[in-house]
């Protein structure tokens, strides 16, 4: 018995020989930070365990297998083989480095290797969209894409904007892009629409993509050409910017919370003369609303500094990611409070976001939801044009008045025992202006505005080479806007009692999928990946629509629906449109080399019913060639390939345009149809060229990405006039060619790159040329915006390009000398010729990134060339005599000219007065008011800091100091040109009282514990 207990002793101690735990820590070769999550295994075994939240470890290991394999998404794999004994070690993981098999994701959410591509597209990484905030994420991709023209609306805070790949295609149509989220297309319609004439009548409603919240973004492809987002079908006629969203992680739970506040400044404001006074033909007048008086004596008022105020924006945002192996959550909130440079412009915005994936029956099922709330709250955005816009009567004030008295916005009127405004003129001939503090709070807006956006997916694999996948979304925003124009305002906006303008709007999208996704191999250098899929997408727009009249409120500053005797109420009864497709795509692949991409795509829209055309069909073919695999080019080439693709993409009708019908209004007055739309009416369609090359050498340090493309489109919709025989006014035709053409490079270099100091640049360059190849017999031309008191248009003519400004010259004679009256007046021409441009021909972005230890710095330079704008401010601005410019032609005497009279007289001088009350204000010689575009610009700026925290709370802490716009490297028009009024089609390029750029500086923190 006893012999029993020193066998029982000796066998312990074996099984204690042949296992022992290990201790470690894994950390960043780099910055020697902690990894949290990282896995460990031991080879050969099913033993494993993962980093907490020190980035420490216990593993048991078997000492006759002591290899250990860990690996961390970002991070190189790595293995490391014990010695005898070692119970305690400390692994270092250097940073993934760029692939040759780099993955990106593509239409419907599909993720490819870079090199099988057979068309252009770049990604952004949502680091590097997060570098500087704006209220706006599209913004924030300005000067950093190839091939993408970015204008910010100058509606302040939460405005939208405007977004064109590769040229605009459409005159009639959208010419933005599609936004994709996970491959499900949002929703992007503005409630509101966009302003589009001079009295800028109609609000910018934002556009809903400013409403997604940065940090939810994980990167973004950009789908430039119609082979990338030919599987979107018609959404995609104008290029897809794909966001994908971030998910829940494997491991510890992380948190994150970033917090940005910035302050923002007006720029590029007006130059205002200071030496003469209110008044006409240099005499004083305290009735005149012109600054044509005699000198002031001194008087130097700062009016704009006065009402404009430092503007901020304080974005914070916190986000949790955690999960196992089966499941994984991901939840961010975001707060965003800004203040526009106008008093009174407020917005708040709350953004709130789950995600969940989990996998099922051996990870066979993977079933992912997500639901984004999103609610915001927006004061006086401000407007453009002559109405409702403070920025009218702040520059137009005559020079020698102080704005400051006019700060208490109004004045009790005795006689109607209420307060009106006090302004120096509210007389019926100056409509126009009004005190910019009295448009503030009594013409004030508001906008009450709620998204929701959910999205769920199933995946089911079948069998290793095929899956299914469903998906469906929807997106619901509702917006509830009104605007209380009190009494007191001009008669001609709010009559004598004042008016009162609501507006309560919902649009839902949904939108479903079934997708089978296809991999196997046809043989061992034959590969075929592949999809067919169906897809519904249903859009229903619905609301209230109701204004006061004519005759404004019955009952002074009461603002109810029942307070008028002339109510004008519309309902937006069930504007519905659907769109059911279905698609497939075939990708073959041959030894890793040669790549060929078919796609095919048929669309049923209800926007055609009524027409010969139900459906549309449109494919596309790219190939590709990787050279370097095959040839025998030098070992620094890591990568060259030659690429090319066409593709066909549709567009269908804008919505019920195929059949109008006579409609009754609430007040049972009949409004009889006067468009006849023709039953041939079809689809737009788009044609498009892409050819292109990549490269990548000295092991991926220096990439070179060269596209050229070309687009028709054809099938264009217009409407015409009709003839007076045939009752209608207007008829409804297909006609037209727009062509884009140009030229897309990406170069981007790792400079330097070592231990402690890196620096990695990239420029990208685009040039796009458009040309209107033909519209048709019976459209000579096409206005975007028609002619009127303000002596331009934009319009399309055959030869000339979309976004031409048309507009009055002087009357001249075969010198070239300008005709001047008897009695000094310059003639103008009647006739309209084109005066310039006001789209960019070429575009470029320098974007640098360095980091020396702890510290890192990055700037983006950017430029927009070859362009022209025009501004009427400016023209009204000289009109008045209020500009530095007329202020200048007074002192020296007068405006030099190269003039004749009539009876051949030369003519070197003009009295200033005389030349600028007849060639500028309200109906200008439109060729003096076009000014070159181009602009170079500091567009980012950040510099910051990174805290070494070990054994903390903390695990990763940066701060950085962040600037946009800070200054203008070139700039040659007296407003920024990348503003703009419309994100819409028309007023490209015009400035008629848009608010000033802004520069914007502050402080981000970002701390992960």
């Amino acid at each position: 018995m006893l012999s029993i207990v020193p066998t029982m002793l000796f066998s312990a101690s074996l099984l204690h020989a042949q296992s022992s735990q290990v201790k470690g820590t894994v950390v960043d070769a780099k910055s020697k930070t902690p990894l949290v999550g990282a896995t460990i295994k031991v080879l050969g075994t099913s033993t494993a365990s993962s980093t907490d939240s020190k980035g420490t470890f216990q593993i048991n290991v078997d000492d006759k297998n002591r290899v250990l394999n860990i690996s961390t998404i970002g991070y190189e794999n790595k293995t490391v083989t014990l010695g005898p004994g070692e119970t305690t070690v400390t692994i270092s993981l250097d940073e993934q480095t760029q692939q040759l098999e780099s993955v990106v994701v593509t239409a419907l959410g599909i993720s490819r290797a870079q090199k099988s591509l057979t068309y252009s597209t770049q990604q952004v990484s949502g680091d590097e969209l997060n570098k500087v905030k704006s209220t706006n994420l599209a913004n924030n991709l300005n000067g950093k894409v190839a091939g993408v023209n970015i204008a910010s609306s100058s509606s302040g805070p939460g405005g939208s904007a405007k977004v064109v790949l590769r040229g605009n295609k459409s005159a009639s149509g959208n010419n933005q892009v599609l936004y994709v989220v996970d491959g499900v297309p949002i929703n992007n319609q503005t409630l509101a629409g966009q302003p589009d004439n001079v009295f800028g009548g109609q609000r910018d409603g934002g556009d809903p993509i400013a409403m997604i919240n940065p940090e939810d973004v994980e990167n973004i492809s950009v789908l430039k050409g119609a082979s990338a987002a030919a599987l979107y079908g018609s959404q995609a006629a104008n290029g897809v910017i794909l966001i994908t969203t971030k998910s829940g992680k494997q491991g510890r739970t992380t948190i994150n919370f970033s917090s940005s506040a910035q302050i923002e400044q007006a720029v590029s404001t007006p130059k205002f003369q200071s030496q003469y006074g209110q008044g006409s033909k240099g005499k004083n007048s305290n009735t005149s609303v012109f600054s044509w008086g005699d000198k002031t004596n001194g008087a130097n008022y700062d009016n704009v500094g006065e009402f404009f105020r430092t503007g901020s924006n304080f974005t914070n945002s916190l986000t949790l990611s955690g999960g196992n192996e089966k499941n994984q959550t991901y939840f961010s909130y975001a707060n965003t409070l800004a203040k526009g440079i106008l008093p009174e412009n407020d917005l708040m915005r709350h953004n709130f976001n789950l995600k969940e994936s989990a996998t099922f029956f051996d990870d066979k099922l993977t079933v992912e939801a997500s639901a984004n709330y999103i609610t915001q709250k927006l004061d006086n955005a401000p407007t453009s044009g002559f109405y409702y816009s403070p920025l009218v009567g702040l520059y137009l004030l005559p020079r020698s008045l102080n704005i400051a008295d006019y700060k208490t916005y109004e004045k009790f009127n005795p006689s109607r025992s209420l307060n009106e405004q006090n302004w120096f003129t509210l007389s019926d001939d100056e409509t126009t202006q009004q005190n910019p503090w009295w448009i503030a709070n009594r013409n004030s807006t508001r906008s009450t505005r709620n998204r929701l956006l959910l999205n769920g997916s199933a995946k089911y694999k079948i069998a290793p080479w095929i899956s299914v996948q469903a998906r469906g979304s929807v997106d619901r925003t509702s917006e509830v806007w009104d605007r209380k124009a009190y009494a007191g305002t001009q008669k001609i906006l709010a009559r004598e009692n004042g008016a009162y303008s609501y507006t309560n709007t919902t649009i839902t999208q949904q939108y479903g999928d079934v997708v089978a996704n296809m991999n196997f191999n046809v043989s061992d250098k034959l590969q075929i990946t592949g999809l067919v899929g169906t897809s519904i997408t249903d859009w229903k727009t619905e609301g209230t629509d109701f204004t006061t009249g004519k005759d404004g409120l019955k009952v002074p500053n009461q603002f109810f629906i029942q307070n008028t005797t002339t109510p004008v109420t519309s309902t937006l009864s069930a504007n519905r449109r659907q769109l059911q497709s279905v698609f497939a795509s075939a990708n073959l692949a041959y030894d890793n080399w040669i790549y060929l991409d078919l796609t095919a795509r048929n669309d049923w829209s209800s926007t055609l019913a009524f027409t010969g055309t139900k459906s549309f069909f449109y494919p596309s073919a790219g190939l590709g060639i990787v050279l370097n695999d095959k040839l025998n080019l030098p070992e620094f080439v890591n990568m060259a390939k030659i690429r090319g693709s066409y593709a066909v993409v549709g567009n269908d009708l804008p919505p019920y345009t195929s059949l109008l019908t006579n409609t009754v209004n609430p007040y049972a007055v009949l409004t009889v149809n006067d468009i006849a739309f023709l039953k041939t009416l079809k689809p737009e369609k788009t044609k498009s060229l892409e050819i292109g090359t990549e490269w990548r050498m000295w092991n991926n340090r220096l990439n070179v990405d060269l596209t050229y493309y070309k687009t028709n489109t054809t099938n264009q919709f217009f409407k015409v006039a009709a003839s007076h025989a045939s009752l209608n006014k207007q008829y409804a035709i297909n006609a037209g060619n727009i062509q884009n053409q140009g030229i897309e490079a990406l170069v981007s270099l790792d400079a330097i790159k070592n231990d402690n100091f890196t620096w990695n640049t990239s420029v990208n360059f685009t040039y796009n040329k458009n040309k209107i190849i033909e519209l048709a017999d019976a459209v000579p031309e096409f206005n975007l915006t028609g002619e009127g008191r303000n002596n331009f248009a934009s319009k399309l003519e055959v030869g000339g390009s979309f976004g031409d400004i048309y507009g009055q010259d002087f009357v001249r004679d075969n010198q070239g000398r300008i005709i001047i009256s008897a009695d000094g007046i310059p003639q103008k021409n009647n006739v309209y010729t084109k005066l310039g441009n006001s789209n960019p021909i070429w575009q470029m972005g320098w974007n640098n990134s360095f980091n020396y230890k702890n510290f890192n710095l990055s700037f983006l330079i950017d430029g927009k060339f070859n362009y022209d704008v025009m501004s009427v401010t400016q023209s009204l601005l000289d009109g008045y005599g209020v500009s530095k410019v007329t202020g200048d032609a007074r002192a020296n005497g007068g405006v030099i000219v190269n003039g004749v009279t009539p009876d051949g007289k030369a003519v070197t001088k003009v009295d200033a007065e005389q030349w600028y009350t007849s060639t500028a204000g309200m109906g200008p010689v439109s060729s003096q008011y076009i000014y070159d575009g181009t602009v170079v610009r500091l567009r980012e700026l950040t510099f910051g800091y990174d805290f070494n925290i070990k054994d903390s709370f903390f695990k990763k802490l940066r701060v950085n100091a962040v600037g946009r716009n800070l200054f203008y490297i070139s700039k040659k028009a007296p407003f920024d040109p990348e503003v703009t009024m419309s994100t819409g089609n028309a007023l490209s390029g015009v400035d008629i009282f848009m608010m000033p750029a802004t520069r914007n500086y502050g402080l981000t923190l970002n701390a992960t514990f």
